[in-house]
């Protein structure tokens, strides 16, 4: 809903479709659109469907499909991630393409903790600024045999009633994350039935600001030696 929210505001014209299993979930995606976007929220669609079993002719078919935050990595078998992948194809027009985000490299699962303070800067027209706060990462533990990762985020946010302490929001987030190699996926992908696919490598230098953004093809045999990487997947129907 994120992506949707941000791809309508972009370009006037342009529509989506966000689709979650979760009705409280969508509803406050709904309600955190129409405070953004105001009448322009009525460009996203919000669908109440588990992703692979909702398609054409119930939404419609799609120039992009956007499975991001690492959500393909909840699959945790071959049959499920094909599934997955197949029905994305179902629901794309002739030259539509599905990308999702991938990690990998022994940094990203070494298990520890990474703290990182967070000001908020308003993006959008409407937006109001949330007070700084600090965001942890933690890699609890990693299971190389079933290639199994389990991560947490936390929060340090200002105390509402007490400026000069904080409060703690433990296990905010938990994703519970099976780590496909590259070659499974792109091998996944071919079997759901997409014509090529390509991996897109991301990288960021913060001491550049927005300029230090890097987004560019490579072959993906040159991410392996590398300690800590994150990609996109771009499969082309």
């Amino acid at each position: 809903a994120a992506d949707s929210v941000a791809w309508v505001a972009l370009r006037r014209g342009r529509r989506a479709i966000a689709v979650d299993s979760d009705r409280p979930t969508l509803e406050w995606a709904h309600s955190r659109a129409n405070r953004l976007l105001g009448s322009h929220a009525s460009a996203i669609g919000f669908v109440l469907a588990d992703i692979r079993e909702i398609g054409p002719p119930d939404i419609d078919l799609a120039d992009i499909i956007s499975l991001l935050n690492f959500s393909i990595l909840y699959q945790r078998e071959q049959e499920s991630l094909d599934a997955i992948l197949r029905q994305a194809r179902t629901g794309l027009k002739a030259e539509g393409i599905l990308i999702f985000n991938v990690m990998g490299g022994v940094d990203n699962i070494r298990p520890g903790k990474s703290v990182r303070h967070v000001t908020p800067r308003v993006l959008l027209p409407g937006e109001v600024p949330c007070e700084e706060f600090d965001y942890t990462w933690e890699v609890r533990s990693h299971d190389p045999v079933r290639n199994q990762l389990d991560c947490r985020i936390h929060f340090s946010i200002p105390d509402a009633h007490d400026r000069s302490r904080t409060h703690e929001i433990t296990d905010a987030f938990r994703y519970d994350w099976r780590l496909w190699s590259l070659e499974e996926l792109i091998a996944a992908c071919y079997r759901g039935g997409f014509s090529d696919v390509q991996v897109w490598r991301h990288t960021y230098d913060p001491s550049l600001g927005e300029a230090g953004v890097l987004l560019g093809n490579v072959e993906p045999d040159s991410l392996l030696a590398l300690p800590d990487w994150t990609a996109y997947v771009v499969a082309s129907r």
